[in-house]
């Protein structure tokens, strides 16, 4: 009986310090970039954007002769629209 509830223990005080290494962890990321604890916060649009509504914004084509740094401004680019 003595065993089990050691065990117990251990185990609560093990997920405890993981809570608190996950905690600094997000601290030292937000303290490194500013924008970080924002863009945790998003919330996501109220209502579902239309095809039709998106093509308006005249976003631009996507090829696959890019680098993998123009698909990420590109996929960045349809994000914000």
């Amino acid at each position: 009986m003595w065993h089990a509830q050691a065990l117990a223990n251990r185990k609560r005080r093990d997920n405890t310090r993981s809570e608190e290494i996950a905690h600094a962890i997000h601290r030292m990321v937000d303290a490194m970039q500013p924008n970080a604890a924002q863009s945790r916060a998003r919330v996501a649009p109220t209502r579902a954007v239309t095809i039709e509504e998106f093509m308006r914004h005249m976003p631009t084509k996507f090829t696959d002769k890019v680098t993998p740094d123009e698909a990420d401004a590109w996929l960045r680019e349809c994000e914000k629209i």
